[in-house]
């Protein structure tokens, strides 16, 4: 493939003319923006030109140039212009079929929400919404004023990407290679849908996803019917290696005819899938890689009954799947892990690391590992257990709380893969922070784990108010007398571990 010559931004006629309280049209405006990003981005040579749908000449389309079509409701699938444009992208779909780049010559800018059933040829391209969606009445609305903090974070924001997307195929376009389907599954990530309220957190996701060379799926919002939506989430995830879902406050607007909403039916088909692929993988020799992260936000403060029956399933339901996990961190660290997991190929590829403070336990010792589980806040009681236990000759391993975050989780997989026990001090911490360590033990065989393991437990501290059937259904130890801690509270445990029980 020559060179690109020209970007060219095609548009509606109606989509261009003047905005109130400005002499300049919305596509005006967006042109002289993009142009200035493109600039700046030592892109000066590169010819940049704007026309009408109208004005279009078929003769424009033979030339190698990217198309950047703005689409509103004013764009009908009758039009000449856009019949020129359909047409040229079906030519360049089959002489690029098996590039890296596919089809990337024509980028979508939503001006306004636009409905794509008469046009499906547009749905596998590159899409980058330009309006907002208002907080109060929860509707779609055009940004005509393009300077202050919202316009910065719905408008300017997505512009950002377009130019990088741009610049990005700039780049590669001289790379002919072909790409296996399974390598390029691999760096392929499902970034579901998302509430209201994590909007913005999920652009910032798909922007540093995008950054690192990953590929981001769906590429434009889901819409239609349940069972077009249904359609489009499985088509996307069977060509995924990893599945990720930020949750937060808002469960989301309700599918029509249907109590459930599209965060909650994307959720529900990722645990489908992830089950089917299990079965499948137990049948082949070949396993498909496929895993879950599933984020849920810091700053849940109001929160519904629904939304919170809808946490506390998804919650439940991921200790059911060692592929899945649920994290409940800063954004800024789930982005590292996220990364991690896919460049490293997470739990389905041990990679040993070296981490500062950490020592691989010895292959020459043959003495039982304890993994002693516990927060932050509760180092220094736990160290008198553990100084008990290394009495008796059992090897007892910890988290640790410095460093990346990535290698905080690094080490607790380790620990959890490697230890013939595990104790989870309950001190300062709730309860639902010990039903996510032991949901981490049930799920450890997800991380590598191979041995059986022979006894589990968490020691109160101190009285508290539990729901013991849950530790009891879980083959889980309770351990401790509400009093100063002695050896004797862990004698049923260590019988056990010494097979005397």
């Amino acid at each position: 493939m020559s060179a690109i010559e020209k970007i060219l931004v095609v548009h509606s006629e109606e989509d261009d003319i003047a905005i109130q309280g400005d002499d300049k049209g919305w596509v005006t405006n967006f042109f002289k923006f993009l142009s200035s990003l493109l600039l700046h981005m030592n892109y000066r040579d590169l010819l940049l030109e704007s026309c009408s749908l109208s004005q279009l000449k078929k003769s424009e389309l033979k030339k190698n140039i990217i198309v950047v079509l703005v689409v509103s409701p004013h764009l009908t699938v009758e039009n000449k212009g856009y019949q020129m444009i359909s047409s040229w992208l079906k030519q360049i779909a089959n002489t690029q079929k098996a590039l890296q780049d596919e089809v990337e010559r024509c980028l979508i800018v939503h001006k306004i929400v636009f409905n794509f059933q008469n046009f499906p040829e547009l749905l596998t391209l590159n899409h980058y919404q330009l309006y907002e969606i208002d907080n109060v009445t929860g509707m779609p609305r055009e940004i005509n004023r393009f300077f202050g903090s919202d316009a910065e974070k719905n408008y300017w924001m997505k512009l950002i990407d377009l130019s990088f997307d741009i610049s990005r195929y700039l780049s590669s376009k001289s790379k002919k290679t072909e790409v296996k389907s399974t390598n390029k599954r691999a760096r392929t990530v499902y970034l579901a849908e998302v509430g209201k309220d994590l909007i913005i957190q999920r652009d910032m996701m798909r922007r540093e996803l995008r950054s690192h060379g990953f590929e981001v799926l769906p590429k434009n919002a889901i819409t239609g019917n349940r069972e077009e939506m249904e359609m489009t989430i499985k088509n996307n995830l069977s060509n995924v290696r990893l599945s990720l879902h930020l949750i937060g406050e808002d469960y989301g607007d309700s599918i029509e005819g249907h109590e459930l909403s599209l965060v909650d039916l994307q959720n529900e088909m990722a645990n489908e899938y992830s089950d089917n692929l299990i079965k499948e993988n137990l049948k082949n020799d070949k396993k498909k890689q496929f895993g879950r992260l599933i984020w849920i936000s810091q700053s849940i403060k109001n929160i519904t009954e629904r939304q919170k029956i809808f946490i506390e399933n998804i919650k439940t339901e991921a200790a059911l799947y060692e592929e899945t996990e649920v994290l409940e961190v800063d954004l800024e660290e789930m982005k590292s892990i996220v990364i991690e997991e896919i460049e490293t190929g997470g739990r389905f590829h041990s990679v040993n690391r070296d981490v500062s403070g950490y020592t691989e336990p010895s292959k020459t010792d043959s003495s039982k590992i304890i993994y002693l589980i516990l927060d932050k806040e509760d180092i220094e009681e736990g160290q008198v257990i553990a100084k008990a236990l290394k009495k008796q000759g059992f090897r007892v391993v910890q988290p640790i709380f410095e460093g990346e975050l990535v290698d905080v989780r690094y080490i607790h997989q380790e620990n959890l893969k490697r230890c013939d026990a595990a104790i989870i001090y309950f001190g300062n911490t709730s309860e639902a922070w010990i039903k996510t360590k032991l949901q981490d033990l049930m799920k450890s065989p997800g991380f590598g784990r191979v041995k059986k393991m022979i006894a589990k437990a968490v020691y109160f501290r101190d009285e508290k108010k539990i729901d013991s059937n849950y530790f009891k259904k879980n083959n889980t130890m309770i351990l401790g007398e509400q009093a100063a801690f002695k050896l004797l509270h862990l004698k049923p445990f260590l019988e056990l571990l010494e097979g005397k029980k």
